[in-house]
């Protein structure tokens, strides 16, 4: 007796378990034209807060020339890492990546602390897209 209940309740588990594939949703106008708004709404959406890895920073005469440089000597070791060249008077910086976390950065960090052993973690805004 209780092994033919067991076998049932297998059986009906069993079928209940590839009954799951079979599902579809009926999907409202309403909530269709509200995924559209949230898909086209980020895509304006160019800069959110972030992080990313600042390398240098340079002032006085020079400074632009030193900066391109340095940026320049990154973008040929790290040629899949993004650099920006941000001017904030009186410094030229030489920021790096675009991180959503800062945990994120850190995993760059290690690297690139290799070569450029000043470089540290910064808040900015980063692009989106």
């Amino acid at each position: 007796m209780r092994k033919t209940f067991a076998f049932f309740i297998l059986t009906f588990l069993c079928l209940f378990a590839t009954a799951q594939g079979l599902v579809s949703y009926d999907i409202g106008p309403g909530i269709v034209k509200i995924q559209e708004d949230y898909i086209y709404n980020w895509k304006k959406v160019g800069e959110i807060d972030g992080y990313r890895i600042q390398i240098a920073a340079y002032s006085g005469v020079n400074s632009k020339a030193q900066a391109e440089s340095i940026r320049n000597s990154f973008n040929s070791m790290f040629p899949y890492t993004r650099s920006y060249l941000i001017y904030t008077e009186p410094y030229f910086k030489v920021r790096v990546g675009n991180y959503f976390t800062r945990l994120q950065a850190y995993k760059d960090l290690e690297k690139i602390r290799e070569t450029y052993p000043s470089a540290y973690i910064v808040p900015d805004k980063i692009n989106y897209k």
